[in-house]
C-alpha cells in the first residue's frame, strides 16, 4: 500500500481533467478499475483511477463533477481507500453499506437535467453502461463514451504492453487446442449461435493453450477472439508470439489478426451472423461497432464454463504445484519463527524472504499477487500491501497475517496464514479460534449437487454468526491454472451468483476477523470440489483440500474446539506431513513433524 499521507499531485490531476471536462461539455466523468478486457487487474496503461485518486486497490471507480468527486470500493478496502483518499478532495463512498447511495444515484443527484456524463466506452462493460442508461434517463442525462480524456491530460502514461507470448505444453494443460474448440463450438450449437466473441483475457490463454505477462501477476496477454464453427481468429500482435506457440497455432488452424483489428473483423458481420457476446465483460466500445442487424445472444462465455472445471491432468499437476509450494512455505515458516526474536523483521522484508523460498523451485514464474503481510493493525487492513514507508516492524507479541501466492506451469496457489508472533491477548486467541472453526466448517461441508457459492458461504461464517461476529469480504473464489487468482463464474460469498460447484471446480476457503487497529486473522486453502456419494437422494459432493502447510497452532484455544474439529484438524496436519516430508530436509522435516503434531 503507498505512503497514507496526503498526495498533493491528486488535486492538481483532478482539476486538469475538469478543464477538459469543462472544454468537452462534460458534466461528470467515470473512470472505473477495469481495462478493455474487463480485467480484475490491469497493465500499467490502464491503471487511470490509481494515477488520479491515488487509491491503489485492485477494486474502485472514481466519478468527478466540477464540484466534486467520489470514489466507490467495496468493504476489502475501506480501511486503505480511508488512508490513501486523505487530502485528495475525493470523498470515499462504502459500497454496499447503508445509506451510501450507487454510483447511478449519486449521478442522478448530482448531474443538472440533460446533463452529460462519460466516460472511456473501452473500460466500461455493456451491462454497466446499461444501468447507467436507466437510472440516468430520470433526469434524460445523456452519456459520452467515445473519447479517453485521460489521454489528454495523463502525459507520462505508460503504452500497452506486448510482452512475449508461450506455449503452454499439453503435459500440463490436459487438452489441445483442438479439443477445448471442439468442446466450444459443441456448446455454441446448443446456444445455436454461430460466432462466438471472447474479450476476457483468461478465458484466451486457457483456449489457445497460451501464457503471457502483461499484467503483473496475470499470466495472460492482450488479445480478442472470435470463434466460429469452420474458422477461428486470435486477434493480438503476432511478432511476440515464441516460434513454438506459433506452431501450435497453425497446427490448430487459428488465423492471426492485429489487436485492434477486432473493431474492423466485428463491424464487418452481416446476416446470418448470430453472434453470443457476455455483456459483462464486453466494452461498449467494442460493442458499439457489431451492426445492429445482427442477431446478438448475450450469456456466460462457454469458455469461462469450461475453464472453471479442470480436467484429470490439470488436477494431478495442482497436486505437484500445491506440494512444492507447501515446500517453500514450510521453509518459509520456520525461517520466520527463528528470525522475529531478532527484532529485525518488518513487513517488507519478510514478503521479500517468501518470494526468496517459492523463487527457489525452478518452475517458479512469479507471485500470483502482490503478498499481504500484516502485522497487527495493519493485519486488519483486508488488501493491505506493505511499503518502506508504511511498514510496521514485527514485535514478539501480536498476530501477523500473510496472504501469498505463487504461480508454476502447474498450477496458481493462494494461501494465507496468521502467526502468533509472541504473547496474545485473549480476544486474540479467540478470533483466532472463532477463523479456524470457520474455516473447518466449510473445509468439511459435504452438500448437495447443485449447491451455489451463497450457500456455503452461510454454513462457513456459522461459528462466526453463533458470536454475534462477521467479515466484510467472500468466504472463496475460484483459482485459475496458471492463470488468474482470481476466477470465476464459480464464487463463495453472500452473493446471489447462481453458478452451481461442480466437481473440478477449485475454490478458496478463506474466513476472517478485522478489528480495526488491533489485528486482522485470516486462514485460506485451496479445494478442489469432488464427488462424495450418490444415492436415491441424489448426488452429494464435498471439498478435497489442495494447499499443504501447517496452521500455527499456537493461537489455538483448543477448548473451544469440538471433538470433530480437533479431528480435522489433526487428520490435515498428518496428512501435510505425508505429503511434504518426502520433499524437505531433515531440519525441515524435524520442525514440520512437531508443528503438525495432534492437538
Amino acid at each position: 500500500m503507498a505512503n497514507t499521507t496526503s498526495q498533493p499531485e491528486q488535486p492538481k490531476r483532478l482539476n486538469d481533467l475538469r478543464s477538459m471536462m469543462a472544454q468537452q461539455g462534460i458534466d461528470a466523468w467515470i473512470i472505473p478499475s477495469s481495462d478493455a478486457h474487463n480485467s480484475e487487474y490491469v497493465a500499467s496503461h490502464w491503471e487511470g483511477r490509481a494515477w488520479l485518486s491515488g487509491f491503489t486497490g485492485s477494486a474502485g471507480t472514481v466519478v468527478v463533477t466540477q464540484d466534486k468527486a467520489a470514489l466507490w470500493t467495496d468493504g476489502r478496502y475501506f480501511l486503505q481507500a480511508e488512508e490513501q483518499l486523505m487530502g485528495t478532495g475525493i470523498e470515499l463512498m462504502k459500497d454496499g453499506q447503508p445509506d451510501v447511495p450507487t454510483m447511478a444515484e449519486w449521478l442522478t443527484s448530482e448531474v443538472k437535467e440533460k446533463g452529460v456524463v462519460g466516460f472511456d466506452g473501452a473500460v466500461l462493460n455493456l451491462n454497466t453502461v446499461r444501468t447507467l442508461e436507466n437510472k440516468l434517463a430520470e433526469k434524460s442525462i445523456s452519456l459520452k463514451g467515445d473519447q479517453d480524456l485521460l489521454d489528454q491530460i495523463w502525459s507520462d502514461r505508460p503504452s500497452l504492453p506486448a510482452e512475449p507470448v508461450i506455449n503452454h505444453e499439453l503435459f500440463y494443460a490436459g487438452k489441445s487446442i483442438s479439443e477445448k474448440l471442439t468442446n466450444v463450438r459443441e456448446l455454441m450449437a446448443i446456444k445455436k449461435v454461430s460466432d462466438l466473441l471472447i474479450t476476457t483475457l483468461d478465458d484466451i490463454a486457457w483456449l489457445f493453450n497460451l501464457r503471457g505477462s502483461d499484467i503483473e501477476c496475470n499470466p495472460v496477454f492482450l488479445a480478442y477472439a472470435m470463434v466460429s464453427q469452420d474458422a477461428v481468429t486470435l486477434f493480438t500482435d503476432s511478432s511476440r508470439i515464441t516460434s513454438e506457440a506459433m506452431q501450435s497455432l497453425n497446427d490448430s488452424k487459428v488465423s492471426l489478426e492485429a489487436y485492434d483489428d477486432i473493431f474492423k473483423h466485428l463491424s464487418a458481420l452481416s446476416e446470418p451472423t448470430t453472434l453470443l457476446i457476455n455483456p459483462a465483460s464486453t466494452s461498449y466500445k467494442l460493442a458499439s461497432v457489431i451492426p445492429e442487424n445482427i442477431n446478438k445472444i448475450e450469456d456466460r462465455l462457454p469458455t469461462t464454463n469450461l475453464k472453471a472445471i479442470k480436467n484429470s491432468t490439470e488436477i494431478e499437476r495442482m497436486k505437484d504445484c500445491h506440494r512444492r509450494d507447501g515446500v517453500a512455505m514450510v521453509r518459509f515458516i520456520r525461517w520466520l519463527e527463528t528470525n522475529i526474536p531478532t527484532g529485525k523483521l518488518d513487513e517488507v522484508n519478510i514478503d521479500e524472504q517468501l518470494v526468496q523460498f517459492r523463487a527457489e523451485a525452478p518452475e517458479f514464474k512469479g507471485v500470483s499477487f502482490p503478498a499481504i503481510v500484516g502485522y497487527a493493525g495493519h493485519g486488519a487492513i483486508i488488501h493491505y500491501r506493505a511499503d518502506k514507508d508504511s511498514a510496521y516492524n514485527v514485535k514478539e507479541k501480536g498476530l501477523l497475517l500473510i496472504d501469498s501466492g505463487g504461480q508454476y506451469p502447474d498450477g496458481t496457489t493462494d494461501i494465507t496464514r496468521t502467526f502468533a508472533c509472541g504473547e496474545l491477548t485473549e480476544e486474540e486467541k479467540r478470533d483466532y479460534t472463532l477463523v479456524m472453526k470457520s474455516h473447518i466448517a466449510m473445509a468439511s461441508a459435504k452438500f448437495k449437487a447443485g449447491t451455489i457459492g451463497m450457500q456455503l458461504d452461510a454454513i462457513t461464517r456459522q461459528p462466526m454468526w453463533a458470536e454475534g461476529m462477521d467479515y466484510n469480504h467472500g468466504t472463496g473464489h475460484g483459482v485459475g491454472f496458471f492463470l488468474n487468482v482470481h476466477e470465476g463464474p464459480m464464487s463463495v460469498s453472500p452473493k446471489l451468483i447462481e453458478v452451481a460447484l461442480k466437481p473440478g471446480m477449485v475454490i478458496t476457503n478463506e474466513p476472517g476477523v478485522y478489528r480495526s487497529n488491533k489485528h486482522g486473522i485470516r486462514l485460506e486453502n485451496i479445494m478442489l470440489v469432488a464427488e462424495y456419494v450418490k444415492n436415491d437422494f441424489g448426488n452429494f459432493h464435498q471439498l478435497e483440500l489442495l494447499t499443504m502447510a501447517p496452521f500455527d497452532t499456537k493461537p489455538l484455544l483448543v477448548e473451544m474446539l469440538t471433538e470433530p474439529e480437533k479431528l480435522w484438524l489433526n487428520n490435515y496436519h498428518q496428512n501435510v506431513f505425508e505429503e511434504l516430508s518426502p520433499l524437505l530436509s531433515s531440519e525441515d522435516k524435524d520442525w514440520l513433524q512437531q508443528k503438525t503434531m495432534a492437538l
